[in-house]
């Protein structure tokens, strides 16, 4: 992340975003509404206006590589070049700011600076213990390492001390940079509580669909391994999601003239922001549909400051993820199965029900920002 966003020092003007909270922004609601659907579009066109036809149809490898190198330069804007020029804060990506957490550890009451240094130390060291122990999935996760040759490492002492020390710097960075810890609290009990509901829905609709067979082969240790591990890969699809696209349009919609409508149009921008996270898996239905339901939930929780934390709602996204990988699996829910697989590589051949869909979604996202850019109100 740039470094500015993370500089609270230089004067910008603050507007209401959706909740009505005020927050730093450099650029005009029109220009935050544009954007989000622009990057929606730039998306939609790589994937299934270059890389399906040419490279998955065709089998053209050099489409392939373009659609990979002009979606990791999209990332890069995402990540580095958007916040800046908006002035994004840290925090208000829901991430952690270090100099913030110095000041935490090193100023103020004895027993707050105790705590959050404790917290600190806790949460690093577990982090480190999981990075050494769990070396093989973490290398594979980071790496595309082979299983047998990151084992390999942990036979020699250089490759032991090799593994301690990127551990430690990673956890380190990802215990100091990552997590925000001031909100923590509030957003963690949000984060259990819309874990709990939809958790239960999701248990309740796999005994309905599959029946008790969707539970048999439960194993406690596999499945919360697999919930800690996807944390962080649901921190970083919700780093793009809520993060970004969730911003974007919290910024671009202020809240509702009337304070009766505030919660009316937060849902509305919830719907819209959950879409684009839907959108994302394409062509899963099943889990374009499932995600939707999730991002609107997370965008409405991630609207206020006191639960815009990306590590709880990786919580959120792993432990539903991992529930649903292991119960609507191929293996046991037959039609009613959730594809894990998204997006154009997971396709065999030519589709027309997605074609269908995506072809609108795009002219829908040109037809939206040549409106927004003719007509726009900065009321909205």
């Amino acid at each position: 992340m740039a470094q500015s966003i993370a500089d609270d020092k230089a004067w910008v003007r603050s507007i209401r975003n959706t909740a009505g909270e005020l927050e730093r922004e450099a650029k005009s609601r029109r220009f935050n509404v544009i954007e989000p659907f622009a990057t929606m579009a730039y998306c939609l066109v790589l994937l299934w206006c270059v890389q399906y036809p040419f490279g998955v149809l065709m089998k053209i490898d050099f489409a392939n590589t373009l659609t990979t190198a002009l979606l990791t330069i999209g990332a890069l804007y995402l990540l580095f070049v958007s916040p800046r020029i908006h002035r994004d804060t840290l925090t208000s990506w829901g991430l952690g700011n270090p100099v913030a957490l110095w000041r935490l550890v090193s100023h103020g009451p004895a027993k707050r600076r105790l705590a959050y240094g404790a917290a600190v130390a806790l949460v690093w060291g577990m982090l480190a213990v999981f990075f050494y122990w769990q070396w093989h999935e973490v290398a594979d996760f980071l790496f595309d390492m082979k299983r047998e040759n990151a084992l390999a490492w942990k036979q020699s002492f250089a490759g032991k001390a090799a593994i301690l020390a990127m551990g430690i710097a990673t956890t380190g960075a990802f215990a100091t940079c990552v997590i925000r810890y001031d909100n923590f609290g509030t957003a963690f009990w949000t984060a259990l509580k819309i874990t709990a509901v939809l958790g239960a829905a999701l248990y309740l609709l796999a005994a309905v669909v599959i029946g008790a067979k969707a539970f048999a082969d439960f194993r406690p240790t596999k499945f919360a391994l697999d919930v800690f591990g996807y944390v962080f890969w649901g921190a970083l699809q919700q780093l793009l999601f809520s993060s970004y696209f969730g911003t974007r349009f919290r910024k671009g919609f202020g809240p509702a003239a009337n304070p009766s409508d505030i919660a009316k149009k937060r849902f509305w921008v919830a719907v819209l922001n959950g879409s684009f996270f839907g959108l994302i898996h394409i062509n899963s239905w099943y889990l374009v549909a499932v995600t939707w339901l999730l991002g609107i939930v997370l965008s409405w929780a991630f609207m206020e400051d006191r639960n815009r934390n990306l590590i709880a709602l990786g919580f959120i996204h792993g432990f539903l993820g991992s529930s649903v990988g292991w119960l609507f699996s191929a293996k046991k829910a037959g039609k009613a199965a959730i594809s894990m697989g998204v997006g154009p590589t997971h396709m065999d051949g030519f589709d027309w029900p997605t074609v269908l869909v995506v072809v609108p979604l795009i002219l829908g996202c040109i037809a939206f920002i040549v409106y927004a850019w003719r007509n726009w109100n900065e009321e909205r």
